[in-house]
């Protein structure tokens, strides 16, 4: 009750609810059998009508324990998911493939929503650094994040950076994912170097409130629809 509490005076603080909904599944998948995921994954997606602002992606996670993949989908959660319901059947048979090459009980998945998210080149920057953290005064965050953001345009050139909040499931004590994006690992870590080293980056340290940093993992966006 405590959590729940917590969660909903983030929204009411940061004035937004976000329209866009984000729910993620993680997958332990068994050694050798990620393209068996890729397949069985693309197979029972494509050729599916999403709805406007709706869509999904299979990514590669890192420095996870426990997940090496990720099912992420989003959309508005009132116009949620594809044009066509799946039946039970296709379901049971989707499920029954994907349970032969993953091990069950991943941890972490979880459902939210994303704040805000830069415009930049998606296919491109496939690659994205991923920190789970508590905030604990999240006026002061959302004030504090925003204007690194804005100071911060100009290094992120066409890469992406994002703010997701978790409302169930998460890593233990995560209220939101902070996201950037890169064309692999070693674009997206001297991206944040620069980042780092700036005038604004420094005030958005001091002047966001307390922020606890739960874990960092890394992704890759395999494929996306």
């Amino acid at each position: 009750m405590k959590k729940i509490f917590f969660v909903l005076s983030l929204f009411l603080s940061f004035g937004v609810l976000a329209q866009t909904s984000v729910r993620f599944y993680n997958l332990n998948v068994k050694r050798g059998y990620e393209e068996a995921v890729v397949k069985t994954f693309t197979d029972f997606v494509q050729g599916e009508k999403w709805k406007p602002g709706a869509g999904i992606l299979l990514q590669g996670v890192r420095f996870k324990n426990g997940v090496t993949h990720r099912i992420v989908v989003y959309g508005d959660p009132e116009n949620w998911g594809t044009e066509r319901e799946r039946t039970e059947d296709e379901w049971s048979l989707y499920r029954e493939r994907m349970n032969r090459y993953t091990h069950p009980n991943s941890i972490d998945s979880a459902m939210g929503s994303i704040i805000n998210f830069s415009d930049g080149d998606r296919e491109k920057n496939k690659t994205a650094r991923v920190y789970d953290v508590r905030v604990h005064e999240p006026e002061k965050f959302l004030k504090a994040w925003n204007k690194n953001v804005k100071e911060a345009k100009s290094i992120l050139g066409d890469r992406r950076i994002g703010l997701i909040s978790y409302e169930v499931g998460g890593a233990s004590g995560a209220t939101h994912a902070l996201v950037v994006s890169g064309e692999n690992d070693n674009d997206v870590q001297v991206t944040l170097r620069k980042i780092q080293k700036t005038k604004a980056f420094k005030e958005y340290i001091e002047s966001r409130g307390k922020v606890d940093y739960i874990q960092t993992f890394a992704i890759t966006t395999v494929i996306r629809f």
